[in-house]
């Protein structure tokens, strides 16, 4: 599935100009703010940040403009990992609509439960209004690319014609972001497999998979 264009990232000012030095300092803040942000369960400074990236306060600032600006950033980055991982990869090329998201479905599963900021991002960073800005950009786009899957599986007769292919994708990624949030909300979560069994078995049905064809 290729990734829909993302426009250049509007919360760094200084992007354009980023060298290689600064680039390396950049990641190093994000990786801090990472660390930070988990240890502190969703809560973190750009002291603390700062302090772990091994930078002064004033050059965090100077790269993200806020602390708004560095976890804006940081859910970016999130969303280019899990884009990368996920979304942009065939998992299985030459094969039906089903089999292959079945695939990326696992893959999906995978990367949230692997991803310390997952549990955080679906969950209390969610409520804050820049992780919801670019969530709803990012989320949008993958609607419109399930869509365009969903479509040409509607040509080749696997999922049935009457279904509204945009409607269809917004229910199936919503339905399995807000489902992989509660799991991971969980004291102790279950397998992936099991996980990723009954999600598809939500697919399944959703895109009322046993009409197809008939």
């Amino acid at each position: 599935m290729p990734r829909a264009k993302r426009q250049p990232d509007t919360i760094l000012p200084h992007d354009a100009a980023v060298s290689p030095r600064g680039s390396e300092t950049r990641r190093r803040i994000l990786d801090a703010a990472a660390r930070a942000l988990v240890a502190g369960a969703g809560a973190c400074e750009i002291a603390d940040v700062a302090r772990l990236a091994g930078v002064s306060v004033g050059l965090s600032y100077h790269y993200f403009g806020s602390k708004a600006g560095l976890i804006a950033a940081l859910v970016e980055d999130f969303y280019d990992r899990f884009e990368a991982a996920v979304m942009d990869v065939n998992p299985k090329p030459g094969a039906g609509w089903a089999e292959r998201e079945r695939l990326r479905l696992e893959r999906m599963v995978a990367f949230h439960y692997a991803d310390a900021l997952a549990p955080l991002i679906l969950g209390r960073l969610s409520r804050e209004p820049e992780v919801a800005a670019v969530e709803a950009a990012r989320i949008a786009g993958h609607i419109k690319l399930a869509a365009h899957n969903i479509e040409l599986a509607q040509g080749r007769r696997e999922i049935p014609a009457d279904l509204d292919a945009h409607l269809l994708g917004a229910m199936i990624l919503g339905g399995l972001r807000q489902a992989i949030g509660r799991v991971l909300a969980m004291p102790r979560r279950p397998g992936r497999e099991r996980i990723a069994a009954q999600l598809w078995q939500f697919i399944a049905g959703t895109a009322r998979l046993q009409e197809a064809g008939s």
